[in-house]
């Protein structure tokens, strides 16, 4: 498993540098608008959509809302849409972890989760955009931003692997334990330094540092939000499109929370986006 996990990330990890790096700001919202229409397809069966022409009409609508709102992403109703979502994000941490969502698994249709998903899609698409097109180190901060949420990932999987005792909420997503988390946090600690280091940014270090901990801890909300989805359409993976990761949702549940939460918080501290 984990050897398939790494031959899929070595391919995928070049082509993502390159869209990230290598596009044009408008460009890399195309790129970035397949990744969310892929999920959208996987998030309309999660939500009980079995029907293919359904789901297709879906992302047809998805696609047109994120047509529309490319030009409009600097407007101000955008800022104000990353901030309610941050928050939103870091409510649905701790209503997940609260233990007061036990999923259930149901077969109908769930109109008000689908809806949901595609808010929480297409404003992480925005933020996303937004972060790239920032003048001079867009690009860079939106590599830093995905590269901070691998390593979290990796120190979490690892940590979780060799140290992983407490369960995180087992409830929702038995396999996640709380020595995961602080592996992820160990991780975003080492990001949070080198943000610093790199100078990028008129911030203090210890504000880079906390914005690094904080959105890694909102990612986690993310990945549960995700394993709620599964559990209640019985499904072990969003899809099986990227060998040992499973579907597009399954790889980029972390990002959907924590895009909103990084790009608020960088606005919060001073960074001009």
């Amino acid at each position: 498993m984990l050897k398939t996990r790494l031959l899929t990330a070595l391919l995928l990890v070049p082509l993502v540098f390159w869209g990230v790096l290598g596009l044009p700001n408008a460009w890399f919202a195309l790129f970035l608008g397949g990744v969310v229409l892929g999920a959208v397809w996987e998030l309309g069966n999660l939500c009980g959509l079995q029907n293919l022409w359904q789901r297709l009409a879906v992302v047809i609508i998805a696609a047109t809302v994120l047509w529309f709102a490319f030009p409009m992403r600097s407007s101000v109703w955008v800022i104000s849409l990353i901030q309610a979502l941050a928050v939103g994000w870091l409510i649905n941490l701790l209503v997940l972890l609260s233990g007061r969502v036990v999923p259930r698994e149901k077969q109908a249709f769930r109109p008000l989760f689908l809806l949901v998903g595609l808010v929480a899609l297409s404003g992480v698409w925005l933020a996303m955009v937004r972060l790239h097109g920032m003048a001079g180190y867009g690009p860079q901060l939106m590599m830093f931003f995905l590269l901070l949420i691998w390593v979290a990932d990796s120190g979490a999987y690892f940590a979780g692997r060799t140290f992983g005792r407490r369960k995180l909420a087992p409830h929702i997503s038995p396999g996640k334990t709380i020595e995961g988390v602080l592996g992820a946090l160990a991780g975003s600690l080492f990001c949070g330094l080198v943000l610093a280091w790199l100078h990028w940014l008129p911030v203090s270090w210890w504000k880079l540092v906390l914005i690094c901990l904080s959105t890694v801890l909102v990612s986690v909300g993310g990945d549960l939000w995700e394993s709620v989805l599964k559990r209640e359409r019985g499904m072990k993976d969003s899809g099986n499109i990227l060998p040992g990761h499973g579907g597009v949702l399954d790889r980029i549940d972390s990002q959907i929370a924590a895009g909103p939460w990084f790009v608020a918080t960088l606005m919060y501290v001073g960074v001009p986006l």
